[in-house]
């Protein structure tokens, strides 16, 4: 595996390593890094010793005072530690890359209904979720008529002041923001969406639910990594 990286805790290096020769202090670099590169060493002493850079004798000679920074044919602590961490974050990484790009395309999809919405022709400057269809010319001329006659407009599945949602929306927003208790948070935001300028309360409404959560989604994560690992003072095998 490629890492592109290897940490070099520099005051615990030297805290521990004060007592090595110019030479051990190079045989054991050259080990640690081949060990960060390749995820181990071979429990072999001449692959060792061309790992060290060393010839033979001059490995025998360095093998006990190196060897005692490992443990179990030739494991390391601190660097098995900081394999598992990276190969934590790079997975970490993975995951939130893509949940950002399912929260973009989200996003955009939400901007584009809204953009359709407000083109539609009829909708007025704060329109439903789903605009309804124009009376006809007929229909305009029948004032007479009272505006309940006839079949009832099509309900909504959730609506407090300006925010309504039809249940397609409704039922969208729910499954894209799963973390949050969707009926709750629209209520808590009735008053401020009623704040914007006409038309605006979708987009508004939607980036801030988003916006929520992610974070509650980011809150569970680092609940689930636990505290953070903290290294306690004599720990043999410092990188």
């Amino acid at each position: 595996m490629n890492r592109p990286w290897m940490p070099l805790y520099v005051a615990d290096y030297r805290r521990d390593t004060a007592h090595l020769s110019t030479a051990e202090h190079g045989a054991y670099l050259l080990l640690i890094m081949h060990y960060w590169a390749t995820g181990g060493l071979p429990d072999d002493d001449r692959q060792l010793a061309r790992i060290a850079c060393m010839t033979n004798s001059e490995w025998r000679r360095t093998r006990p005072i190196v060897q005692a920074f490992f443990f179990d044919g030739w494991k390391h602590k601190r660097i098995e530690f900081e394999l598992t961490e990276a190969a934590r974050m790079s997975a970490a990484g993975r995951a939130g890359g893509k949940a950002s790009g399912e929260a973009r395309r989200q996003r955009s999809a939400n901007d584009q209904r809204t953009a359709d919405e407000r083109s539609f022709n009829g909708c007025g400057n704060d329109p439903p979720t789903i605009c309804e269809a124009l009376p006809s010319h007929l229909q305009r001329k029948k004032e007479s008529i009272p505006a309940n006659a006839g079949s009832p407009p099509a309900g909504y599945a959730f609506e407090s002041g300006v925010i309504k949602l039809k249940q397609k929306d409704f039922d969208t927003w729910k499954a894209a923001f799963t973390h949050l208790d969707l009926t709750a948070e629209l209520l808590a935001m009735t008053e401020w969406a009623g704040t914007l300028e006409p038309g605006r309360w979708f987009p508004a409404v939607s980036n801030n639910l988003n916006k929520k959560n992610r974070e509650v989604h980011s809150r569970i994560e680092q609940s689930k990594n636990g505290p953070e690992f903290k290294w306690k003072s004599g720990m043999e095998g410092i990188v």
